[in-house]
């Protein structure tokens, strides 16, 4: 079965980029455009991995993957952050909360970002 991957980020040219180019390399993608619709699809969906972006309105994303972290039925979820953010805070505060990886997006080439895709649902 092919790894399901959970993009969960408000802007919705990044999230068509990065659809296209997961499912074209064999991924389910499932996109969500704030926190709320992240958290609600991925307890259905128990995604494999979610990348999930910082910076969003009404539920920062550092609270989600709080409160994704405490959900036990996606305790063995990865979670990527795929950020603008690049300070060493933020990095702390995603790695202190549980995240997988941490990706700054204007350091981090598409295929880069696939690597790192591939690496944590392999």
């Amino acid at each position: 079965m092919k790894p399901t991957i959970l993009v969960v980020d408000d802007d919705m040219a990044l999230t068509k980029l990065y659809s296209t180019a997961l499912s074209s390399r064999g991924y389910r993608v499932l996109v969500a455009q704030n926190g709320e619709e992240g958290m609600a699809i991925a307890e259905t969906e128990r995604p494999d991995l979610i990348l999930l972006d910082v910076m969003m309105p009404e539920i920062h994303g550092l609270h989600v993957l709080d409160i994704l972290g405490s959900i036990d039925s996606l305790k063995d979820t990865k979670i990527i952050i795929l950020t603008a953010l690049s300070d060493v805070a933020t990095k702390e505060k995603a790695v202190e909360l549980g995240a997988y990886d941490f990706i700054v997006k204007s350091e981090s080439s598409m295929a880069e970002i696939i690597d790192k895709v591939h690496r944590a649902v392999s």
